[in-house]
């Protein structure tokens, strides 16, 4: 009896864990794409201590690829593909190139497990017969050098994104029954393992999130400070919390009720753990960051709605430029300083947009 296919996109704490949680309910087989550990991963595995599943040594999935396109050339086609990659618009590649090859129309249901808000627009877009769902992960696991460490248990909210193309009434049974299935194939018979929950409220989970993540990430990314030592520095009243005051404001604008228990549950979810969030550890690193989706989108959305951004809009500006400068030492952006003599600032822009 066959079962269901599964490719999940992206091998970081987040994708190598669900991988693991698919590969131990037996109900699917699994594919991994890993592209710059492919080597170490086909020949020795990868090293996992989860609090959530226990240790492995050597562990894979069924199957590993080191791309998409060779994914689907030699196991697909796809029941599932579960997207896990940092969602980077401005970056070299988007999320829907980069699982285009292995997206069969209509058949194929995408599953984001990615922060943000408003992600789902593009894969619609980009494959509008398919279901796309969403999750919400809050699973703290980091995967470095092939040893993974997932030291908070694995839950996930799990969602129907709405298609505003296609409200029919096939379309929503379809997107439940595809909801559900993939339920089944996370969730672990023993819901104390890990745990897995059906969000009728998908929009309002994402903004619940970026609470958090539009501020303590962004932030502390420009500061290059952990949470704990800007909160030492006294910004909780002076920074945070106005901050996601205007996010819960423009979340309030697209009809969106936020708690306001939220602010107090993100303020204090690290303390004395002197942590630093996934943003400003991209930054160190000299990554791209996941800075659209998880703040310019939000500003997109409050200048429709005319909801006034004065922290949240300075901290875009300044990680736009941030973001900038990592993109030219990538070699994403290239700048000739001869181009700018003899030229009006005024009028830098226009003229690097033409390059």
């Amino acid at each position: 009896m066959s079962v269901p296919k599964v490719l999940v996109v992206g091998s970081g704490g987040v994708g190598a864990i669900a991988a693991l949680s698919l590969h131990l309910n037996k109900k699917c087989e699994v594919t991994l794409v890993v592209r710059s550990d492919y080597e170490h991963v086909v020949n020795h595995g990868y090293e996992i201590d989860s609090v959530t599943y226990g240790k492995f040594m050597n562990w894979k999935p069924t199957h590993v690829s080191k791309n998409v396109h060779d994914a689907y050339r030699d196991h697909g086609e796809f029941d599932f593909i579960v997207v896990t990659t940092k969602n980077i618009p401005d970056g070299a590649i988007t999320c829907e190139d980069i699982i285009r090859p292995a997206v069969t129309p209509k058949s194929t249901t995408i599953v984001l497990i990615q922060n943000g808000i408003d992600i789902e627009t593009p894969m619609h877009e980009q494959f509008p017969g398919n279901v796309v769902l969403s999750g919400v992960s809050l699973i703290g696991s980091s995967n470095i050098n092939c040893k993974v460490n997932n030291s908070h248990k694995d839950q996930l909210t799990l969602g129907v994104f709405e298609n505003p193309d296609d409200t029919s009434d096939e379309y929503i049974e379809r997107s439940t029954e595809k909801l559900n299935q993939f339920y089944d194939l996370y969730q672990n018979a023993d819901e104390s393992i890990n745990k897995v929950t059906i969000d009728k409220n998908v929009k309002r989970s994402r903004w619940e999130k970026l609470v958090y993540n539009s501020v303590l990430n962004t932030i502390t990314a420009i500061v290059n400070l952990d949470v704990n030592r800007c909160q030492i520095a006294v910004q909780n009243e002076d920074l945070f919390l106005p901050a996601m005051d205007e996010i819960i404001a423009i979340a309030a604008s697209e009809g969106v009720v936020v708690d306001k228990s939220q602010k107090d549950k993100f303020i204090h979810i690290g303390d004395g753990l002197f942590y630093s969030p996934s943003m400003c550890i991209d930054q160190r690193k000299g990554q791209l960051m996941e800075l659209e989706i998880i703040l310019g989108n939000p500003i997109k959305i409050a200048r429709k709605n005319n909801v006034p951004t004065p922290i949240l809009s300075v901290i875009y500006h300044l990680l736009h430029m941030v973001q900038f400068r990592i993109k030219e030492k990538n070699g994403l952006i290239k700048i000739n300083q001869d181009d700018f003599k003899n030229m009006k600032s005024d009028d830098y822009p226009a003229h690097f947009a033409k390059k």
